[in-house]
């Protein structure tokens, strides 16, 4: 069996790369860890819309009384098309 993990080599600067380890250092991580969730973080900061988020422009609002029995959003997406294709 291969490993599923790719490798990935990096340049740094060498005043990032002090800090680097300086931050390393510090936390007791490795720098792959860090390098591994910065990564992460910056994709998921820079991504798009996700689908949910594009759902909740095209459906209507909840209701925002209390006790208001909640309707998952893709039975909600599924009504609000049937409600449209009727018109």
């Amino acid at each position: 069996m291969t490993n599923p993990r790719s490798l990935l080599s990096v340049r740094l600067e060498p005043g990032l790369a002090k800090t680097l380890e300086r931050h390393c250092a510090q936390t007791g991580q490795t720098r792959s860890q860090v390098v591994k969730q910065s990564v992460a973080q910056y994709l998921a900061a820079t991504a798009g819309p996700t689908l949910g988020s594009l759902a909740e422009g095209v459906l209507p609002a909840l209701p925002d009384t209390p006790g208001a029995a909640r309707t998952p959003r893709q039975q909600r997406f599924r009504e609000h098309v049937r409600a449209k294709r009727r018109r």
